[in-house]
């Protein structure tokens, strides 16, 4: 575990829309809608070169029916503008890792800014109301992703802030999100170069690779300090992506305590939004929110459950790690304080402050227990004391 960093959480209480969710809606699968209260929906499958299939042929079937539910659902979505059509690519055929099925090209710039222009224009006028929040562009430190420069993402951001204000001032602009350690020197550069004054919100992918959720940490750090740096240290930071990807599964427990570690620790370290990725995905996720019917909730999506439980409505007031693995973070609303403790090194017990005048102890199965004695023990999974 590296060395912890003050923790700055958002002094305002956790919002609903904090537990936001990549879903994939793939449209050859079935998947009901989540069985699990959800904060905020990333789409998937409805890019610039799923939609506008040429200079004049547009398909909106898709998109239309994921704003629809969205509606129903009343649950706000996060469009990503992103992925020029072959026919508009300046690199029609650079490889891109979208989906397998993608032609490729997706990853390049525009040939004509023109083109980009419209899609901007078509889309925000047609969803003007019911989608509120844009996002330019995704992970473009990676050159699957984007092949352009980013002086030319600089300006494509510019000019979807234009047109994207013009059709509704009270929209919301993400940066383009850069993923992984790697991708902060990115971030810096786009900063740099002047991307920050046209967007609302700086975006990041916090992943950590092979790492525990702890790491994630020193990575917020990072991007914080590029953010002040570069005069956007005022804006809100979302994680539009966050999980563990890769081919082995990790242990159930672990699965558990790593899901509800990321979603305490991006709040205690000035997330103010996170996109777990993803609800549905079954192939390259080391966690698993849903079983193979995309419907029944698995032990980590019952915790992602009950993580909102114990902190929507609360003001997160401090969070620290100590050199023996212990976390712990204070919460407090609703006239009472509770207590979110886990050890990263292994069960251990832990000393029950007198003043905590705890009851109860909250497991993320849903399990609540009698607290006896003046200790208890604290192992990987978070457990809340109240």
């Amino acid at each position: 575990m590296p060395s912890p960093v003050q923790s700055d959480p958002p002094p305002q209480p956790v919002p609903p829309s904090y537990f936001s969710m990549n879903i994939m809606f793939h449209p050859l699968n079935r998947v009901p809608w989540p069985a699990a209260p959800i904060g905020g929906w990333r789409m998937a499958h409805v890019f610039w070169a799923d939609i506008q299939l040429e200079p004049n042929r547009w398909y909106f079937d898709l998109l239309d029916k994921y704003v629809g539910w969205s509606q129903a659902h009343h649950t706000e979505l996060l469009m990503q503008l992103a992925y020029t059509p072959r026919w508009a690519s300046s690199t029609p055929d650079a490889p891109t890792d979208v989906e397998v099925t993608n032609p490729p090209g997706l990853s390049g710039a525009p040939r004509n800014m023109e083109d980009w222009q419209t899609f901007v224009r078509t889309i925000a006028t047609r969803y003007k109301g019911r989608i509120h929040n844009w996002e330019i562009w995704n992970e473009p430190n990676r050159p699957q992703s984007w092949t352009g420069s980013v002086e030319t993402l600089v300006e494509m951001t510019r000019e979807a802030y234009i047109i994207l204000k013009q059709i509704d001032p009270t929209c919301t602009v993400v940066s383009p999100a850069a993923t992984e350690a790697r991708g902060v020197a990115y971030l810096d550069s786009f900063l740099q170069k002047g991307g920050g004054q046209y967007v609302d919100v700086i975006g990041y992918h916090f992943y950590v690779s092979r790492d525990d959720p702890e790491t994630m940490v020193g990575l917020i750090d990072a991007v914080k300090k590029v953010m002040v740096k570069r005069g956007a240290g005022t804006k809100p930071l979302w994680s539009t992506e966050a999980g563990w990807l890769g081919p082995d599964m990790l242990p159930p427990d672990t699965q558990v305590a790593y899901l509800a570690r990321a979603y305490i620790l991006g709040w205690a370290f000035g997330v103010t939004r996170l996109y777990w990725f993803a609800w549905e995905l079954h192939h390259g996720s080391r966690i698993e929110l849903v079983g193979p019917d995309n419907g029944t909730l698995t032990p980590a999506g019952h915790a992602f459950v009950n993580i909102q439980a114990w902190m929507t409505g609360a003001v997160l007031t401090r969070c620290t790690g100590n050199s023996s693995g212990l976390w712990t973070c204070d919460l407090t609303g609703s006239g009472r304080n509770t207590h979110i403790l886990w050890n990263v090194k292994g069960s251990a017990q832990f000393q029950l402050p007198p003043e905590w005048n705890a009851k109860e102890l909250d497991s993320l199965n849903g399990n609540r227990a009698a607290v006896e004695g003046k200790s208890i023990e604290v192992g990987a999974q978070p457990v809340l004391i109240q």
